[in-house]
């Protein structure tokens, strides 16, 4: 493994601590999820290609129910 050197901002060091971790435990904590949210992230783009290349495509009525779901899901939420 290669190693590497960080000046962490101030206020992660002071997470940390509030934590009771050292500021590499929470910087390598951050990594390792980062790194899971775009395995799976790859794999769902892999998959979304494949299933096209085979002509799976969700109907008007399924994108329109989606977008339905989604949009009352987030109703009066503030950005």
């Amino acid at each position: 493994m290669t190693g590497i050197s960080l000046n962490p901002p101030e206020d992660l060091a002071d997470l940390a601590k509030t934590n009771g971790q050292t500021a590499s435990y929470l910087v390598m904590d951050v990594l390792r999820d980062y790194i899971e949210h775009e395995k799976t992230l790859t794999a769902q783009i892999e998959l979304a290609v494949k299933e096209a290349d085979q002509d799976k495509f969700a109907t008007d009525d399924q994108v329109s129910a989606m977008r339905a779901r989604r949009w009352s899901r987030n109703a009066g939420r503030v950005a």
